[in-house]
């Protein structure tokens, strides 16, 4: 009797503290590497979540300026398109103002489709970031004598705003101005193609900023 008794109190004994350190440090490993996983993936997730966002608005950003640029007016059989450097601090962005029948008509009693002066300018955010804006005036004749700095923000946490330009024999410039490149009758001279680049910044990684580059070809009689 003495005899079975102990054996069942020696099979009823509970875990020694050897066992539960040893469940414990196993315990630890799985939830660290549950936890590493799961860090890794979230990351992963808000990569791909701020890249999306930043892929979606600068191409919201070009199809407008794209469609914009194509639709170039002329006025009294001259065209006007304009672009400079702007400086910003001491930050260079560029500056592109033209006159297009692309405007965007947001109120009842305007008319749709008249020719506006439509111009693409950067402005800094009270937070030091930068913006791209759009300006849409309806004008009775172009005028690029007062420029603007009211309009909507089509593209947010601007790095860089570059325009290359070029000419019937491919040669590029940063500039153009439609009252300079005379060759033809007098301010009817518009480039072949408009390169637009956004480079927005990446706040998960300065070194490698969101980078898109689009060529337009303006289909204008020359």
């Amino acid at each position: 009797m003495t005899d079975c008794f102990a054996v069942h109190h020696r099979r009823s004994r509970g875990f020694t503290l050897l066992e539960i350190l040893i469940a414990i440090f196993i315990l630890g490993i799985v939830l660290s590497t549950i936890y590493a996983a799961y860090s890794g993936t979230m990351t992963v997730i808000r990569d791909v979540n701020d890249s999306s966002r930043a892929y979606k608005m600068a191409r919201i950003a070009i199809d407008r300026m794209s469609r914009d640029l194509s639709s170039l007016q002329p006025f009294k059989g001259a065209f006007v398109l304009q672009s400079e450097k702007s400086m910003i601090g001491s930050r260079e962005f560029g500056l592109l103002t033209f006159w297009s029948a692309a405007h965007l008509v947001f109120e009842e009693d305007e008319y749709v489709g008249p020719p506006a002066l439509i111009t693409y300018f950067v402005k800094e955010n009270q937070d030091g970031s930068f913006s791209l804006w759009r300006s849409d005036i309806v004008q009775g004749k172009p005028s690029t004598d007062k420029k603007t700095d009211r309009g909507v923000i089509i593209c947010e946490n601007l790095q860089a705003f570059n325009l290359k330009f070029y000419d019937e024999g491919g040669r590029e410039s940063d500039s153009w101005d439609t009252m300079v490149h005379s060759a033809g009758p007098p301010k009817s001279r518009v480039p072949v193609l408009v390169q637009i680049e956004l480079v927005l910044v990446n706040d998960r990684d300065a070194e490698k900023p969101h980078k898109f580059v689009t060529k337009v070809y303006l289909p204008v009689r020359r």
